[in-house]
Formats: C-alpha cells, sequence, structure tokens
C-alpha cells in the first residue's frame, strides 16, 4: 500500500483516504511548467535570446515609460538572486537589448532599460507574444484568472522555502523539513 502523498487533509480527498486529485495537481503543474517552458524558449527565440534573458527583457519592457527598474526589483519578480540579474543583464546589455543607467536616487544602484533595439525588437513580436499568451489562458473567465493569478501567489513563498529546505539538505535525509511539514518515515 503506497502512503499518501501528503498529510494534510486540506490536499486529500475523501476525508483523507486518497491522494488523486494532489497528484493529478502535482502532475497538471509540471505539464503546464513545461509548455511554459516550451513557449518563453520559442519567444525568447524570436529575440535571439535565453528564456532567462526574455523574462528579463520583459520585465524591463513593461518598465520602460517609468524610467526603468532596478536590478534588484527585476530579481524580486522573478525570485531569483541580483547576481543572477545582473549576469544576464550584462549579457542582454552585450546583445544591445538593454541599457544600465545609474539609478537617480541612489548612485549605487542600476537601473535597467531597454535600447531602441530593444525596444523595436520587443514590438515586433509582440503580436506573436499575445497570440502564444492567448493560447496558453484562453479558456480562463476573468474570475478564474484572478483567482488563479492568487493562488499561485500565495504557493511562491512556500515553494520556495520548500526549495531552500531540500537544497540545504541534500546530503542529508530531509532535516528542517520535518520541523514545518509532517512526514511519515
Amino acid at each position: 500500500h503506497l502512503a499518501l502523498s501528503a498529510s494534510l487533509v486540506e490536499l486529500l480527498d475523501e476525508g483523507g483516504k486518497t491522494d488523486h486529485r494532489f497528484r493529478q495537481l502535482l502532475y497538471d503543474f509540471s505539464t503546464l511548467g513545461a509548455s511554459l517552458e516550451v513557449a518563453r524558449a520559442y519567444l525568447a527565440s524570436q529575440l535571439g535570446i535565453s528564456p532567462p534573458q526574455y523574462n528579463i527583457a520583459m520585465i524591463v519592457a513593461n518598465h520602460q515609460n517609468t524610467g526603468g527598474i532596478s536590478v534588484t526589483d527585476v530579481a524580486r519578480r522573478l525570485h531569483v538572486s541580483t547576481a543572477f540579474i545582473t549576469l544576464e543583464a550584462g549579457s542582454l546589455e552585450q546583445a544591445g537589448l538593454i541599457e544600465k543607467k545609474p539609478n537617480p536616487k541612489d548612485r549605487r544602484g542600476i537601473f535597467l532599460r531597454l535600447t531602441r533595439r530593444g525596444e523595436a525588437l520587443v514590438e515586433r513580436i509582440g503580436p506573436e507574444r499575445q497570440r502564444v499568451n492567448d493560447h496558453l489562458f484562453g479558456s480562463l473567465s476573468a474570475k478564474d484568472f484572478r483567482r488563479l493569478s492568487e493562488t499561485l501567489s500565495s504557493l511562491i513563498d512556500d515553494f520556495a522555502y520548500t526549495v531552500r529546505l531540500l537544497k540545504s539538505a541534500r546530503s542529508e535525509r530531509l532535516p528542517g523539513l520535518s520541523a514545518r511539514v509532517k512526514i511519515d518515515p
């Protein structure tokens, strides 16, 4: 008899007897993530950049009219380190897609902006980006979209916390994880 995949009653079916819906959610999440990666890779290829660079370029593009966005704010939006953003932004700068400007409020900080070339490329793929996103999310109602967006946002911290625990426990047998979530041996 296979143990349940989770112990939280909220995640189980039939009063805690089965985990079928939870397992399907995990499979669906995995499939959605892989599909989104394919879409991002496709759109990135239209710009001649990598998928992580595409994500950065799109965040910068969305802040083009505000004078740019800080490296720290880009890192927060993508849930990655500022060192990663700095490295990838350097590649985007070398490709002529973004430029770095001193933060007018804090000279130690850097603002990222698209170059004219970067703006032109992002604008050129705009219709294709819309088409891809409309296909990916076309079955959602406005209410479903808001609910999904809120739900995913609420999971980000839990997922990040769990990933940190798993990374720190690679050589051990999940110490610390049981401090937050009960694990049956």
